[in-house]
C-alpha cells in the first residue's frame, strides 16, 4: 500500500487511478470509521471505480497506517486529509465518511468548502460522544491493549454490527486485521474518538450537498444522530438502511452502493 509523510507521521492511503479514458473523471474520497481501514469500502470502490477515481486513507494507528507519536484528535487527522490530497494534487472531492470519517469530513466540509463538491455522511455524528459510551469506549480499550481483540469480541462487535451480521463471513477477516493491528496506535484513535469535541457549529456552514445515511439498527450512532446532521445542514437527502448495523458498507453493500451512486450522479453529472 503507498503511504505518504506528514512530518514524522507515515499514512497509508489507497489510490485507484483515474478511470481509463475519463481523464475528467471525479474524485471519491472515503474515510473510514474507528476499528476499520479504507478496507471497509471495498464494494464501493468495485462499483465506482470504473467511472470515478476513488482514493482511500488509512487513519492514524489504524489499517496500514503505523502509531503516531501523537495527534490522533479530529482535528489534526482534518489536517492529514488536506495534505495527503495536496500530496495527490486533488483540488476536489466527492467526500464520503462513515463514523469517525464523517466526524473529519464535516470538519472539512466547514473549513475548506471549496474541497469539498459533495459529502456523504454514513452512520456519523456532530456531537460529542455521550458519556456512558465514553467511559465503556475506554475501558474496552484498555483491555484490549493488554489482551488484544479476540477476548472482546462479544462485546465489540455488537456495537458495529446489526445482529444478523454477526456471523457474516467477512468478519473473520476484519477481526484478523484488528489482531494484527498495533495496538498501542488504535488505543490512542478509540481515546480520540471516545473525546472528541462536537461539532455542530460547524456543520451549519456547511453549504455542500449532503447525503446523510444511517443503519436502521446502528447501537454506536444511532439514528437520531444521523437525523439531527440532517437538520444542521443546509442542503441534506436522508436515508436509513434496513438490516445493517454501524457499518452498512460491508454489512448492506448493494444498498449502500445504489443510494450512493444515485447522489453522486447527480451532483457530477
Amino acid at each position: 500500500m503507498p503511504t505518504f509523510q506528514r512530518g514524522h507521521t507515515t499514512i497509508a492511503y489507497t489510490d485507484t487511478g483515474v478511470p481509463a479514458g475519463r481523464e475528467d473523471a471525479p474524485v471519491v474520497f472515503f474515510a473510514h470509521g474507528l476499528l476499520f481501514s479504507g478496507w471497509m469500502f471495498q464494494h464501493q470502490i468495485a462499483h465506482l471505480r470504473d467511472r470515478y477515481r476513488c482514493v482511500t486513507i488509512d487513519f492514524r494507528g489504524q489499517g496500514e497506517s503505523p502509531r503516531a507519536l501523537g495527534g490522533y484528535d479530529m482535528d489534526t487527522l482534518t489536517v492529514d486529509v488536506s495534505e495527503l490530497l495536496r500530496y495527490l494534487q486533488i483540488p476536489v472531492v466527492n467526500f464520503v465518511g462513515l463514523s469517525m470519517g464523517g466526524f473529519v469530513g464535516i470538519r472539512l466540509a466547514a473549513r475548506n468548502p471549496e474541497v469539498v463538491h459533495s459529502l456523504t455522511l454514513l452512520d456519523s455524528a456532530a456531537t460529542a460522544e455521550e458519556p456512558a459510551n465514553r467511559s465503556k469506549y475506554k475501558t474496552l480499550s484498555k483491555v484490549y491493549r493488554v489482551a488484544g481483540m479476540k477476548p472482546l469480541r462479544s462485546r465489540v462487535a455488537p456495537i458495529m454490527l446489526a445482529d444478523r451480521n454477526l456471523s457474516a463471513p467477512w468478519v473473520e477477516e476484519w477481526m484478523a486485521m484488528l489482531e494484527r493491528t498495533d495496538r498501542v496506535g488504535l488505543v490512542k484513535a478509540i481515546e480520540s474518538v471516545a473525546d472528541r469535541d462536537p461539532c455542530e457549529d460547524e456543520a451549519i456552514r456547511i453549504i455542500a450537498p449532503t447525503l446523510v445515511v444511517v443503519g436502521a439498527e446502528d447501537a454506536a450512532t444511532p439514528p437520531d444522530k444521523s437525523r439531527r446532521i440532517a437538520e444542521l445542514i443546509a442542503t441534506t437527502s436522508f436515508h436509513e438502511i434496513p438490516g445493517a448495523g454501524h457499518s452498512p458498507t460491508m454489512e448492506r453493500p448493494d444498498e449502500v452502493n445504489t443510494i450512493l451512486e444515485t447522489f453522486l450522479s447527480e451532483y457530477n453529472a
